[in-house]
């Protein structure tokens, strides 16, 4: 079922975001075979940007050494992005920002 999900949204051009905890960090993926480059941006003073790896299928993954609540949103091809979440707050620049609740 994954791979025909993949296969469809890259056909489509569409993003896919999910995060997975593992052993005390946060992956966050962002599957956007369209991109050229993706950081994620994790809101805060300062904020915190962490460069993104591309796999072969065009999946993107950030890893954070963060694994309490945060809020974040990402930059695409040098264009903000923020992916469909769960759990969005409004910020102090009149945009919005995911947030990361474990």
């Amino acid at each position: 079922m994954i791979p025909i999900l993949a296969a469809v949204l890259a056909a489509g051009g569409c993003t896919l975001h999910y995060h997975v905890v593992n052993n005390g960090q946060v992956e966050m993926y962002l599957t956007a075979p369209q991109a050229q480059s993706v950081v994620l941006v994790v809101a805060g003073d300062p904020f915190q940007k962490v460069q993104a790896l591309r796999d072969a299928s065009g999946t993107w993954k950030a890893t954070l050494n963060q694994p309490g609540e945060f809020k974040y949103f990402y930059i695409m091809d040098n264009q903000a992005y923020l992916p469909d979440c769960r759990l969005k707050e409004h910020d102090d620049f009149g945009s919005d920002n995911c947030v990361f609740a474990p």
